[in-house]
């Protein structure tokens, strides 16, 4: 057995321990396992360009403020 390191950001740390909170069944050993051997099993990385982002925020944007 070994050990390796991965570093995340602040973010993605809380965003972990909320899950974990949540899911107490779970440790953050077996999350990260199964989720590298998820990847290895089906290497797909979903990709969204920034411009996406963006018009999707605009669009999100104008439909709220046209219900107010």
């Amino acid at each position: 057995m070994s050990t390796r390191a991965v570093r995340f950001s602040t973010e993605e740390n809380e965003r972990i321990n909320l899950f974990l909170k949540e899911n107490p069944v779970m440790d953050f050993s077996t999350l990260a396992r199964l989720a590298i051997n998820q990847f290895i099993e089906s290497p797909e990385i979903k990709l969204t360009s920034i411009n996406e982002i963006q018009k999707t925020k605009i669009n999100t944007t104008e439909v709220n403020h046209g219900h107010n």
